[in-house]
């Protein structure tokens, strides 16, 4: 595994499952962290004000992006936090389609989702 993917991987995710997928949320969770951490290129050097990327996003049955992501909540307007936040998105863009979702529960539970990006902690 490249280096640059070992923050990534220690720094990613936290899944908003709808109530009906309350049960699958850690396999979820888990599924979605080893797609992503393989697809997410952090950016070098984050200051310790960026924290906490949301990016939320919608999915077809088959797993393919249902429209583009969005960075929920407030982007501060400071370039550093802007290219962590197009980072998170790049990686839910390049992760596309997830896969074997449908096996870990229904499609309900993984229609839309919240991933939280976290800078890894120094």
């Amino acid at each position: 595994m490249p280096r640059r993917a070992l923050p990534a991987l220690a720094a990613i995710l936290a899944l908003a499952a709808p109530a009906r997928g309350e049960d699958a949320a850690p396999a979820l969770a888990m599924a979605l962290h080893r797609q992503i951490a393989r697809c997410w290129t952090m950016p070098a050097d984050i200051p310790a004000h960026v924290e906490t990327v949301r990016v939320k996003f919608s999915l077809t049955e088959s797993g393919e992006l249902d429209g583009s992501p969005t960075i929920e909540g407030p982007l501060a307007g400071d370039p550093a936090t802007k290219a962590f936040a197009a980072s998170a998105m790049r990686a839910v863009v390049r992760c596309a389609p997830f896969k074997g979702l449908a096996e870990l529960a229904p499609y309900a539970a993984w229609k839309t989702l919240a991933v939280n990006f976290k800078r890894p902690q120094t």
